[in-house]
């Protein structure tokens, strides 16, 4: 019973260990830009640009000051073009590396002091 339970021990750390391992796999990169969007409007943000076996993706969180005229809280998405208020139809540019995204996806939250922020996820074939 106890080499039974020995075994069973051995077999689920390696079940575990191997699921977290893969889990973990994949390189990633963080960055930071700062640009002019719209007139009158400043977007400063940071993310992580990630690199695995399966996917090519993005995440990354903006805040934009300044003049937001236009700008509507939301989740908006796109594969690649989507609707984005102020812009209309548009697709999503990587602030890591220019590479247009092949989907993404934008959470848009008023903040209630003038600023938007925003949460992208943004994947790339």
């Amino acid at each position: 019973m106890k080499r039974l339970l020995c075994i069973v021990a051995v077999v689920v750390a390696a079940l575990g260990t191997g699921a977290v391992a893969t889990a973990s796999q994949g390189a990633a990169t963080p960055f930071k830009a700062t640009y002019n969007g719209t007139p009158g409007a400043t977007w400063t943000c940071a993310g992580a640009h990630v690199v695995n076996r399966v996917s090519v993706k993005d995440s990354e969180r903006c805040v934009i000051s300044g003049d937001t005229t236009g700008y509507v809280a939301g989740t908006y998405s796109g594969s690649p073009l989507g609707f984005l208020p102020p812009y209309g139809i548009s697709d999503w540019i990587s602030d890591y590396d220019g590479t247009i995204a092949s989907s993404w996806m934008i959470t848009v939250t008023d903040n209630g002091d003038g600023t938007f922020t925003l949460d992208i996820v943004a994947y790339y074939s």
